[in-house]
């Protein structure tokens, strides 16, 4: 008893300091999901003034939303619950040690273990803020170059960082499309770490180039950016990059909502003298079959909207970043998200790596508004399914959109797809394979983990984006990087 004493005022000095720590580090989450909520809310208010919901989608809208916050609660009270647990099992544990003087961690050095954790956890904005110099591209050094501009779009040419590696004449060139409202950066999460997905196919010599969508908040043509201008744009890249490869065709790689686009303008029509290959990375081909989303209230588009200086109207990225939020919001709570850092920083021994930093970055840093007309063409695509005879819900040039045209434009299809993804789930992102069943030319492959593990590990054991592997699903497969390989041969 005397040494369980003697150790209290360095237990209870241990003991606040978790305390204190805990509270910044919840205030912390608290105050950034309040910052989106009353963005939401002012916009949402706004929106009511002008164009004021019916009864029944007042209704809608709040069933909808007591069903999040059960959502939440339960996973709140199942995480404090672990939680909880875990912390009574290892403080009894110490706490007898130290009643009992036996081996072992004793009561003040696990509360001041917990102490060193929880703070950790609440500098942890610290090493969010440092990752900046690590995280994404750097499109003013010498790694990048920009190659063409067209009105919207800038195009760079990402170079190899491996070295001994050039760029190499004999393999066809590839165009990255990064969705439009999740940004650019998460195509070169950690460049350096060998965790970059444009570096996967720089770095094997294959001549690669990404599509950046200039600053929307100063642009006035990108505020005003239609699916038509997009493609138009597109094909002008594509063009491009064929002059500066030989008159090789490029191959159009979009990921999530940048696949969608890529499909789209692919089966316009227009590309067909410049494209002659597709990828899409966790592409939501048709978003129906995706609950999280299609699942949400519909609401007039005056809801997401924002009036930017210029009197142009664009879909607020930051109201659209938490409707994805809100997906998991059982695994977004504050409380949550702030137990889940401990558990990663335990797990570590304080040392997480440069990867959560990253992740939280990206989450937090990475979000933009959208072009009004670009946001009402993906919201079709989660509202309303492909027809039965393969054709999408969305037209491009007035004219409609057929999957079975890409046999016709024989441009072959490599899909890739996450087995835990929630966001796009397996049928979401297959959901067009069944109209080009016989097809040889459409390669379907169910990668391991959830929607951006490609893009942050795509050198994953069990998936390399440069190697064959057998997929989550059984199947022999390849990854992106191979196939642009091989079909170069």
């Amino acid at each position: 008893m005397y040494a369980l004493l003697r150790e209290m005022p360095d237990f209870t000095t241990s003991w606040w300091r978790y305390m204190l720590a805990m509270m910044r580090a919840s205030n912390r989450e608290i105050s950034e999901m309040n910052d989106n909520l009353f963005i939401a809310a002012h916009i949402a208010m706004n929106a009511a003034r002008d164009n004021p919901l019916s009864m029944l989608e007042t209704f809608e809208i709040l069933e909808h939303n007591v069903g999040m916050m059960r959502k939440g609660l339960a996973g709140m009270q199942g995480k404090m619950a672990d939680y909880a647990f875990d912390q009574v099992e290892e403080g009894t544990r110490a706490f007898m040690n130290s009643l009992l003087s036996s081996e072992g961690e004793k009561l003040s050095g696990y509360m001041r273990r917990e102490a060193e954790i929880m703070e950790a956890v609440s500098n942890f904005n610290e090493q969010i803020e440092a990752i900046a110099d690590e995280f994404g591209f750097h499109f003013n050094t010498p790694n990048y170059k920009l190659v063409h501009e067209t009105d919207a779009f800038q195009l760079y040419q990402v170079l190899p960082l491996k070295k001994g590696v050039e760029v190499r004449s004999d393999l066809k060139p590839v165009i990255l499309v990064p969705p439009y409202m999740l940004g650019v950066h998460i195509l070169s999460f950690l460049p350096y770490e060998n965790k970059s997905y444009s570096h996967s196919f720089a770095n094997e010599g294959i001549p690669t180039y990404v599509r950046v969508v200039k600053d929307i908040m100063t642009n006035d043509k990108v505020q005003k950016m239609t699916p038509e201008q997009d493609c138009e744009q597109t094909r002008e890249l594509c063009a491009k990059v064929m002059e500066l490869n030989g008159g090789k065709k490029v191959t159009l790689n979009g990921t999530c909502q940048g696949g969608y686009i890529c499909l789209m303008n692919i089966l316009s029509g227009k590309l067909s003298d410049v494209c002659d290959a597709l990828i899409t990375n966790v592409t939501p081909v048709d978003g129906t079959y995706s609950d999280a989303i299609s699942g949400m209230p519909t609401m007039h588009h005056d809801f997401i909207t924002t009036t930017l200086p210029s009197g142009n109207k664009v879909a607020n990225g930051y109201l659209l970043s938490l409707g994805m939020r809100f997906v998991a919001i059982d695994r977004e709570t504050p409380l949550v998200k702030v137990l889940d850092q401990v558990s990663l920083h335990r797990a570590t021994d304080l040392n997480p790596g440069k990867t959560p930093a990253a992740l939280f970055r990206w989450l937090l840093k990475e979000r933009v508004h959208l072009p009004l007309a670009i946001a009402n063409m993906s919201s079709h695509t989660f509202q309303d399914p492909i027809a039965d005879d393969g054709t999408l819900p969305v037209k491009l040039f007035d004219k409609p959109l057929n999957i079975k045209s890409l046999v016709d434009l024989n441009v072959p299809w490599y899909q890739n797809y996450a087995i835990k993804d929630d966001l796009v789930t397996p049928p979401c992102a297959t959901a067009g394979n069944k109209y080009l069943e016989g097809w040889d030319k459409l390669e379907s492959v169910a990668f391991f983990g959830g929607h951006v593990a490609i893009l942050t590990s795509p050198f994953g054991k069990k998936s390399p984006v440069n190697g064959t592997f057998t997929d989550a699903n059984g199947k022999a497969a390849r990854g992106p990087v191979k196939f642009q390989v091989d079909i170069s041969a």
